[in-house]
């Protein structure tokens, strides 16, 4: 059999599996809420009912989902950045929501796309300008943006450095910058520069942490709390999108590293309907007070779609994107 026949074979094989087997997709919503903690199990026990933004809310283009929130406070509002998976360019874009009071979010628009996908969104200020960080593995390199208009315009200021890098995390700790990032086969890097703008450097020991997806892909923005250092990891080790654990950073230097679990901090509930049954894998944590903590998570459901179904849902996305 040549070469192409086997090709041939191997397409239609898998054409007439996802025909029988049908399409299964992760349907990811975001809620936000206040807690008296910053790390607790007590997410897990909070009242979750009811997301705060889901793909139904997203007017501008065709969302299959929304994920991977973060919150910052800019001139007395709350502002809510996030991934919009777009279905017309199955490409994740950046969405924004506006609130108040923390507690009813209005989205406004996606204030950022590009010809690769972006998802994790990492916001953050210095003085009167606002950066994000998001993921950028489809452009080969970790892409920093600045707000030339803020909200709703952002251009890129640096590329920090290159690779195929995961959700990258950024917090300045001990006057010096450090950015988590995973990568593909379980993998956790470590990167650090005097500077935002760099030069970034490579720890020597990279990958630190290697060939374990249940604690080495960062589950949300690193909170630093006086001198000590929590790191959020997704827990991939059962299946994408699983949980979140927490870690205490006990040794960061730019030769060394160590941490050390803490719990876990998010699971899915298992329950039928529930918009988070099947998992949750990233949460955000804003002090607005001395005893109060601006939360936003997500959490998915799977969804099972007929073929044909899927496939027509799909061709209408991008016809009418």
């Amino acid at each position: 059999m040549s070469i192409l026949n086997s090709k041939s074979m191997r397409k239609f094989s898998n054409l007439l599996s996802l025909m029988q087997k049908g399409m299964v997709a992760q349907i990811w919503s975001i809620k936000v809420f206040q807690s008296e903690h910053m790390i607790s199990t007590s997410c897990m026990e909070t009242n979750l009912d009811t997301p705060s933004l889901q793909a139904s809310d997203v007017r501008d283009v065709q969302a299959e989902f929304v994920a991977d929130p973060f919150i910052i406070t800019y001139k007395q509002k709350f502002y809510l950045f996030f991934e919009v998976f777009n279905k017309g360019s199955a490409r994740g874009e950046i969405g924004l929501a506006i609130s108040d009071d923390g507690a009813k979010w209005e989205y406004q628009r996606i204030v950022l796309r590009e010809s690769f996908h972006l998802s994790y969104p990492q916001v953050f200020v210095i003085g009167d300008d606002v950066y994000m960080l998001p993921e950028t593995s489809g452009a080969g390199r970790v892409l920093l943006y600045k707000a030339k208009q803020f909200p709703f315009q952002w251009e890129v200021v640096s590329v920090l450095f290159e690779g195929n890098f995961l959700d990258p995390s950024i917090v300045k700790h001990e006057d010096k910058w450090w950015i988590f990032a995973g990568s593909e086969g379980g993998n956790l890097h470590l990167f650090h520069a005097d500077q935002l703008l760099g030069p970034w450097r490579e720890h020597p020991h990279n990958p630190i942490i290697t060939n374990d997806k249940r604690i080495t892909r960062p589950g949300g923005r690193l909170v630093a709390m006086g001198s000590q250092l929590y790191r959020y990891t997704q827990d991939g080790s059962q299946y994408y999108g699983n949980s979140v654990r927490v870690f205490k950073v006990h040794t960061l230097s730019e030769f060394e590293y160590t941490d050390e679990e803490v719990s876990l901090v998010l699971r899915g509930t298992n329950k039928e309907r529930d918009w988070r049954k099947d998992g949750m894998h990233h949460i955000d944590q804003l002090m607005i007070s001395d005893t109060q903590w601006l939360v936003a998570v997500d959490g998915q459901r799977t969804k099972r779609w007929n073929y044909f179904a899927w496939k027509l849902d799909r061709i209408k996305s991008r016809m009418f994107s």
